[in-house]
């Protein structure tokens, strides 16, 4: 039997088409261009940081416990220990490799959300004591930057998703909604702001969100120091 796949929120059909107003273009794309120019925004190198070399995309390194400070948020020591020294995460990683989440089918996102794609990877991570859902996200988006959704609390209030829940499949569904208008957007906006070798069409997405809800919403972020347990907010 095929599972059901989850309704898009309001919020965040009203964010689709907030990105997808032409009347809209010249805020968005003066928020990629604040975000990749200003040096108060370190997440726009999240991706960037390496130690010796690219980190390898099934093996979580040093660089990847270290960029996430980039994102207001980091690990301690036991954190990252567990995280680097479990070799189990490299076999879940492995299951699923980078592509874009919008070129996904729907039987696609559905294996994704399984056992048999990145629910083991998120489960292993998802164990550390300590370890919520925005440490979580952050490090697979590490690892797949087309394939994952970051989720924090300013993306998650300005998109309406209360827990993680369906959520990879909720931004499928929202990228490919109307003939995949929405990742076509992305993509266009992505050029226009020339930084479309640099991020994915979902890091785009994340970005708008996240610069959004901060502007318009005055949201605040999250941040979770080494010392900071998450909540249990799936």
């Amino acid at each position: 039997m095929t599972a059901s796949l989850p309704d898009l929120p309001e919020k965040f059909e009203l964010f689709r088409r907030h990105v997808l107003d032409p009347v809209n273009e010249d805020q968005l794309l003066g928020y990629l261009k604040k975000y990749t120019t200003d040096p108060a925004y370190t997440g726009a190198h999240f991706h960037d940081l390496t130690y010796s070399g690219p980190s390898h995309p099934d093996h979580f390194d040093i660089a990847d416990v270290a960029s996430l400070s980039l994102l207001s948020v980091t690990l301690n020591g036991p954190m990252a220990r567990e995280l680097i020294k479990n070799p189990g995460l490299s076999t879940e990683l492995a299951r699923e490799p980078d592509r874009d989440l919008g070129d996904l089918t729907d039987a696609d996102v559905q294996k994704l959300e399984s056992n048999d794609g990145l629910n083991g990877a998120w489960r292993l991570i998802r164990r550390i004591h300590g370890v919520g859902a925005t440490r979580t996200s952050k490090l697979l988006a590490r690892k797949r930057p087309r394939l994952v959704p970051i989720w924090d609390s300013v993306i998650s209030r300005v998109l309406g998703l209360d827990r993680t829940k369906d959520y990879w499949a909720v931004f499928h569904l929202a990228l490919t909604a109307d003939d995949r208008a929405l990742d076509e957007r992305l993509s266009a906006l992505a050029e226009k702001a020339g930084v479309a070798d640099r991020y994915s069409r979902l890091r785009v997405l994340d970005i708008l969100a996240w610069m959004y809800g901060r502007d318009e919403k005055n949201y605040e972020n999250e941040v979770f120091t080494e010392l900071d347990a998450e909540p249990d907010d799936e």
